[in-house]
């Protein structure tokens, strides 16, 4: 006589068991690596929107006491 799936029960608990703490640890990796990631991305946008609004300050700088005469009206 061959063996029913009901002497199995304690081999598939296990193999659910194990492939569920395997999507979960997947899981978890993966939201480590964002969230690590999302602070990388931040970090580099503040440094840019900083860079930027100090570049645009030059600018504005430089041309505030250019007068008349001495901007380019050829475009």
């Amino acid at each position: 006589m061959q063996p029913s799936w009901f002497e199995h029960v304690d081999l598939m608990q296990a193999l659910i068991g194990t492939l569920f703490l395997i999507v979960a640890w997947f899981m978890i990796r993966t939201l480590n690596k964002i969230d690590k990631n999302q602070t990388r991305l931040f970090e580099r946008q503040d440094l840019l929107e900083k860079d930027f609004y100090e570049l645009r300050g030059e600018h504005k700088s430089n041309h505030r006491w250019d007068g008349p005469e001495r901007r380019d009206t050829s475009r």
